[in-house]
This record gives structure tokens, C-alpha cells and sequence, in this order.
């Protein structure tokens, strides 16, 4: 596992401690779920970086990728069902 993967893992882990065991075991056997892991720590990575930019477009692309992080977030969800 990648370490972008772990990481985006450990926010779900963190957000959905109900949920640790099975996203962990997913992630350990489906390749899909480790890229959506992926995925998802890089939209909350480039939300937190817009978050604290001071350009003026800042906010708004912030915005954008805490909605990117949530339908990923979606999707990761929908997959352990």
C-alpha cells in the first residue's frame, strides 16, 4: 500500500470509527478501494492547501475539492455495502 493510500485510509479510519474494520479489510484486498483511498487523500490534501491560500480564488477551489474528498468519500462508502 502506497503511502498517499494509508494516509487516505487513516482519514476514513478516523471519520468512520464504526466502519475500521471493514474499510481495512477492503483496502487490503480490493486495488479499487486503495485508489479510491488515494484519490481521496489527494482532494483533502488540495482542500486544505486552498483552504489556507490567500488567492482570491482560494475559497471557492477549497470548495470544490471538500466536494471531490465527499463523493469519493460516496463511493468508498457505497463499496463496502
Amino acid at each position: 500500500m502506497e503511502r498517499s493510500e494509508r494516509r487516505g485510509l487513516a482519514r476514513l479510519l478516523l471519520r468512520y470509527p464504526d466502519r475500521r474494520e471493514a474499510l481495512r479489510g477492503r483496502a487490503a484486498d480490493d486495488a479499487s478501494i486503495r485508489e479510491l483511498c488515494d484519490a481521496y487523500e489527494a482532494a483533502c490534501e488540495a482542500a486544505a492547501y486552498w483552504a489556507r491560500s490567500t488567492e482570491p480564488v482560494g475559497p471557492e477551489r477549497a470548495s470544490e475539492y471538500r466536494q471531490l474528498a465527499d463523493a469519493i468519500e460516496e463511493d468508498i462508502l457505497r463499496n463496502l455495502a
